[in-house]
């Protein structure tokens, strides 16, 4: 196996916690997921963060997150479905030593995973299908950065560990 740094990126809702798991059963590689690090790290809920201080300021969180974990010597990341949308976490997440995947999945199959969820500030919305759409339109640019793209819509997370691992 070449690469034993993996991130997974994508949308919120595209499993990448999920398929982080379904990795670490396969490879014994240490997952860490950005988000929940994030909440143990703070003793807040992600979406009460943002409530009460900024999207900003989580942001600024999240990187100093993503700093540490890219030290390891080996690791599976799930990074935040945000992560990818600064120049900071492009440059930590999309470099030569880590293999990125963006784990691509329809607004679709977005809403059906995500349709009763209360815990992500940015779909607390009236229209969510409709937003789920904007904000995919507004990272695929990001995403696309990532080494590969697998598409991920009616795949179990170990059929997608499975495809990825044979990229390794």
């Amino acid at each position: 196996m070449k690469y034993r740094k993996i991130a997974l990126v994508g949308m919120m809702g595209s499993g990448k916690s999920s398929v982080a798991k379904a990795l670490f059963d396969i490879t014994k590689i240490k997952c860490f997921e950005a988000d929940d690090i994030f909440e143990k790290e703070n003793n807040i809920e992600i979406k009460d963060f943002f409530e009460k201080f900024s999207e900003f300021e989580f942001r600024k969180k999240e990187t100093e997150i993503l700093k540490r974990i890219v030290q390891n010597d080996e690791f599976i990341l799930s990074a935040g479905g945000g992560a990818p949308i600064s120049k900071i976490n492009q440059d930590l997440l999309y470099n030569p030593k880590i293999f990125s995947i963006y784990l691509k999945t329809s607004a679709d199959e977005i809403y059906n995973r995500l349709k009763n969820d209360t815990k992500r500030p940015l779909l607390n919305c009236d229209n969510l299908k409709e937003r789920i759409i904007e904000i995919m339109n507004s990272r695929e640019k990001f995403y696309l950065m990532a080494s590969i793209t697998i598409q991920t819509d009616n795949k179990t997370p170990e059929k997608i560990a499975e495809e990825i691992t044979e990229k390794l």
